[in-house]
């Protein structure tokens, strides 16, 4: 009863809200890009689907955990806090960086960490969207699409957050294995940055989104919420 409660309020709060910021926290598949390069962020893409009156506050940045995201003098956690006013909606995702053995962040804290941004966002009267991250272009020797194992542990945190905080999720990492799932390995793996080089070596890029991959994982993020009725879909065209 309680879950249906809030969800209601949150439609009536969402369908009410006639101007304010999307505002976007995450790590490189979200970060803002320039027009000129390969590489996209499929949470600007969604820029042009917005209905008039709102806008994108894009606070992202590449290589970021929940941890590393509220580290600096202005922190990028700051910056979304200062933007954050009463309407304003707050995508969250992560899950990527926090993977890696450098920058390992375990389950228990990474789940404590969204736990927080729920609270901190709420209290600056905007609406939490936890999400998952996206998957990664990554194909077998069989040409066959392969899951991430990483990131669906990641993400299955983020969802039981979720859900512990009422707060609503949008599963991006099974969205976007579910595009990848039906196309071919040359047309699918179009949708990464792919040749690329990284500190003077080549390498083919399955981590970012290409523009083209950006604006496809942004077009399922809308058709989900707005498929689910989720508060957030209000915001779209």
């Amino acid at each position: 009863m309680m879950r249906g409660l809030f969800v209601s309020f949150a439609l009536v709060a969402g369908l009410s809200a006639t101007a304010g910021n999307l505002i976007l926290v995450g790590d490189s598949t979200l970060a803002p890009r320039k027009p000129e390069l390969r590489i996209g962020s499929w949470g600007d893409s969604m820029g042009d689907k917005l209905k008039d009156g709102w806008k994108i506050v894009n606070v992202a940045v590449g290589g970021k955990t929940v941890r590393t995201i509220q580290e600096g003098k202005v922190s990028c956690w700051q910056k979304a806090q200062n933007a954050m006013q009463k309407g304003d909606f707050v995508i969250v995702q992560f899950g990527i960086n926090d993977a890696a053995k450098k920058k390992l962040v375990e389950i228990p804290d990474f789940k404590a960490e969204f736990a927080k941004f729920a609270d901190v966002i709420r209290a600056k009267g905007a609406t939490p969207v936890f999400c998952s991250p996206v998957t990664s272009g990554t194909y077998g020797k069989d040409g066959k699409f392969r899951r991430n194992a990483s990131r669906a542990k990641y993400g299955n945190a983020i969802k039981e957050v979720a859900a512990e905080k009422k707060v609503d999720f949008i599963d991006m990492r099974e969205l976007t294995s579910g595009i990848l799932e039906k196309m071919d390995k040359a047309a699918g793996q179009d949708y990464y940055v792919g040749p690329t080089k990284k500190n003077g070596k080549d390498v083919f890029d399955t981590t970012h989104p290409s523009k083209a991959g950006a604006k496809r994982f942004g077009e399922a993020f809308i058709a989900d919420a707005k498929a689910r009725k989720l508060a957030v879909a209000a915001v779209f065209k």
